[in-house]
């Protein structure tokens, strides 16, 4: 009977429970207090365990050098590291380190790959002021991976990113259009924060663009501008999401490819995560619960890029590093949106800034140069009859598209684009009857709406032309689909 009452409970209840429950595992951190010492040498552990700076003098070797840095940086020992790569620097420069000057300041600088916040110690000291004709060569091939570091530690840094940012910035001469572009959408994925994305953006990085970037200052002030916007739009739409997904995953590292560690899960055929999860997208990764042995601690949070998605796994390209502990926690996910059209953005924009003409034959009139460099291209006198249905500027819009080979036309949401673009559009079909115009949209959307307005406001039937939509779906294994949408008017 007692169970027969509790069925009966459970069936009047309207309580709705959740198909997969949160998962809290215990975990711990990596800390000093556990360490196994017989595993370094007695040196390291004077330093590392006594907490010793005085033992530095007495190491010997590069090797034992780098095991206190890193030994400390994998405990999570950040103000004491800074303490004893301070102390290293400070050693270095008077001479009194056993190992080779030279070779100490060329580790120490390759470590700020691991400790971006130290590069204000490293550069404003001594030691760079007196090896820097010699590590010049390789702070430059070290340069965009230095400030790629920076940046995924904007959201721990904060406000404290500004100087080493800055510092940085001014030891450098010069950074490719592709690097600059990497790093802005580098931003776009990792810095969850609007106001330090703009900090970052515009007023760290955009006073030096002019400076690092080689090109003409017009060239140089759109590209900027349209790498930043890209950016901006994807920070603001991956901050309207913010509820992580209910059921938590299992993550392990099964590989590292072009710097990135490579992430899978499997999932079960009926979860929830599977349907909203497509390759392309941007995550946010989430520990859902602090560690045991430090639970005041914020758990540790990762993006990353879906790169495979199907029944039963799905596999992540992580832009943070994955702690040493992923396998032994839960992890939540929070979805930011789709990254594919940002990216094919990204892409395109860095192409056309930095192969130019060889991009496109028309880029000295995009990129605003003087007349007489551009491309004429052949051209015909259009008849232009204002448009009633079109307001002042739309009709504006209308008169510089019929008379200039190349426009543009831009506007806020809800001003009428679509339909000035129809207006546009239905005159061009009346004037060049014989042509065929082609209309194109990174979006299905975009099209057809174009296509539904031409068709519903009788357009088809004032100009003759008959629209054809063609949607073009690449897929490879069903894992990968690349869209390519086009409407052809003739």
């Amino acid at each position: 009977m007692n169970y027969l009452d509790k069925w009966l409970e459970y069936v009047e209840t309207e309580e709705v429970l959740p198909l997969f429950e949160r998962e809290e595992l215990e975990y711990k951190v990596p800390k000093l207090e556990s360490v196994s010492w017989e595993d370094y040498a007695p040196v390291v552990a004077m330093v590392a365990r006594d907490r010793n700076l005085a033992h530095l003098r007495q190491i010997s070797s590069i090797e034992d050098m780098q095991a206190v840095l890193y030994l400390l940086l994998e405990c999570g020992e950040k103000a004491f590291l800074r303490e004893v790569y301070s102390h290293l620097l400070f050693l270095e420069a008077s001479g009194t380190v056993l190992p080779n000057r030279e070779s100490v300041a060329s580790m120490q600088l390759e470590f700020l790959l691991e400790a971006p916040y130290l590069i204000s110690n490293y550069f404003q000291s001594q030691t760079w002021k007196t090896h820097k004709a010699k590590l010049e060569s390789k702070l430059v091939s070290l340069a965009p991976a230095l400030l790629s570091k920076l940046i995924l530690s904007a959201n721990e840094l904060k406000d404290f990113i500004r100087q080493p940012f800055s510092v940085l910035l001014r030891e450098l001469r010069q950074i490719s259009v592709q690097s600059f572009a990497d790093l802005v959408e580098l931003v776009a994925l990792s810095v969850r924060s609007a106001d330090t994305a703009l900090d970052l953006l515009i007023e760290i990085l955009g006073p030096e663009t002019s400076r690092l970037l080689v090109g003409r200052p017009t060239t140089i002030i759109q590209l900027v501008k349209c790498l930043y916007g890209i950016a901006l739009d994807h920070i603001d739409e991956a901050s309207n999401n913010k509820k992580p997904e209910q059921e938590t995953l299992k993550l392990s590292v099964y590989d590292v490819q072009d710097g990135y560690s490579m992430a899978k899960c499997t999932l079960r055929i009926d979860s929830e995560v599977r349907q909203v999860l497509k390759v392309g997208d941007h995550v946010r990764l989430r520990v859902s619960n602090p560690p045991q042995n430090l639970p005041w601690a914020k758990p540790y949070s990762m993006d990353a890029i879906i790169v495979k998605a199907e029944p039963g796994s799905a596999s992540f390209r992580c832009i943070h590093t994955p702690p040493s502990y992923i396998e032994q926690c839960a992890w939540t996910l929070v979805h930011c949106g789709s990254f594919v059209t940002s990216k094919t953005m990204f892409d395109a924009v860095t192409v056309f800034y930095s192969e130019r003409e060889a991009a496109c034959r028309i880029f000295a009139s995009l990129a605003g140069f003087p007349a007489k460099e551009q491309i004429k291209l052949p051209g015909v006198e259009l008849p232009v009859v204002p448009d009633s249905t079109l307001n002042e500027s739309q009709n504006a819009a209308l008169v510089a598209a019929m008379t200039h080979s190349l426009t543009f036309i831009w506007g806020p949401p809800g001003t009428g684009k679509t339909h000035t673009v129809v207006v546009i559009l239905t005159q061009l079909l009346n004037a060049l009857p014989n042509s065929r115009l082609l209309v194109t949209a990174p979006t299905h959307n975009a099209v057809d709406n174009i296509l539904r307005r031409f068709v519903g406001e009788g357009d088809k039937q004032k100009t003759g032309a008959t629209p054809l939509r063609v949607s073009t779906q690449v897929s490879l294994l069903a894992l990968f689909q690349t869209w390519l949408t086009l409407v052809v008017v003739q």
